[in-house]
């Protein structure tokens, strides 16, 4: 069996939640099938910059295939057409220039994908909401394995991603919860899928009390790990925890784990530690008193 999985940006670096499961699904993959992936030479997602070498190479014994995107991301043009369309009456050319505004588009990379397709039994499109997905999608849906990782944000609802969710071969669930927000969205129940998640690497050890000497905390906290940013819900905790702090001086204190593209309120009671590897990350879930997923 050969399969291309598609997505966004890649590599042993790259932590992003879509792109390391990819890069997860596409490593446990090639002990049973052969395995190519086909990104972008984009390294950061707010920008979709340039960053690394057009070509092949290979990442933790995969061949990854790397294709240049055509222009960056200007995020004040992105921000101007994200308000046409969520919040204005619109066309869908709107909508389809959302999509290239957004990025990272790379005509190039879905071209690779359909000239292979006769000598692919799967492509596996991770995101729906990007380029390469939506016009993958399009031009290869015999062929199309959609993983959406989606999330409860407006774009779920444009018009020009109904069609990508009930014209694919299938799509691959990460919760259950995603998959009836999808299908209560697009009525795409006839399509085959299933409820896969992601699988987690958990160390046989956690250590609480090093993590709080480390970092000085005292404290009782609630810990939050992941982006930083009004798409993951960071607003409304942000928001809810101001108010608690008010009402219970003596209650906890929020540690927030992982890379910020929002401003976090200047509050004694809120750390930011910043971007962390995975086992200061579960030393850090180990100490807290609670996990906040928003």
């Amino acid at each position: 069996m050969k399969v291309a999985v598609a997505v966004q940006r890649y590599g042993a670096d790259i932590n992003g939640g879509a792109e390391l499961h990819a890069r997860y699904i596409a490593e446990r993959l090639a002990r049973y099938a052969e395995v190519e992936v086909v990104t972008t030479c984009a390294r950061d997602y707010v920008t979709w910059k340039n960053e690394r070498s057009e070509g092949v190479e290979q990442v933790n014994g995969i061949p990854v295939r790397r294709f240049p995107v055509r222009h960056e991301r200007d995020v004040n043009h992105f921000g101007r057409l994200s308000r046409r369309v969520f919040d204005q009456p619109h066309s869908m050319a709107d909508e389809l220039e959302w999509l290239d505004s957004e990025g990272p588009t790379s005509p190039a990379m879905i071209d690779y994908l359909e000239r292979s397709a006769a000598t692919l039994d799967f492509i596996l499109l991770f995101s729906y909401r990007y380029f390469h997905a939506w016009h993958g999608a399009r031009r290869i849906p015999a062929k199309a394995l959609l993983v959406p990782t989606a999330e409860r944000d407006p774009a779920i609802g444009l018009g020009i991603f109904g069609p990508t969710f009930r014209g694919v071969r299938a799509v691959m669930y990460n919760s259950h919860e995603e998959r009836a927000m999808i299908q209560a969205a697009t009525r795409n129940e006839q399509v085959p899928g299933v409820v896969v998640g992601v699988g987690s690497d958990i160390p046989a050890r956690t250590n609480a009390e090093r993590f709080r000497r480390k970092h000085n905390l005292r404290r009782p906290f609630a810990i939050y790990v992941g982006r930083i940013d009004e798409n993951k819900g960071c607003k409304e905790l942000f928001d809810f925890f101001l108010r608690y702090a008010a009402t219970f001086p003596r209650g906890l204190d929020l540690v927030l784990i992982g890379s910020a593209i929002m401003p976090i309120p200047q509050h004694p009671r809120i750390h930011h530690l910043g971007f962390f590897p995975d086992d200061d990350k579960l030393d850090g879930v180990a100490a807290s008193d609670l996990l906040i997923m928003p």
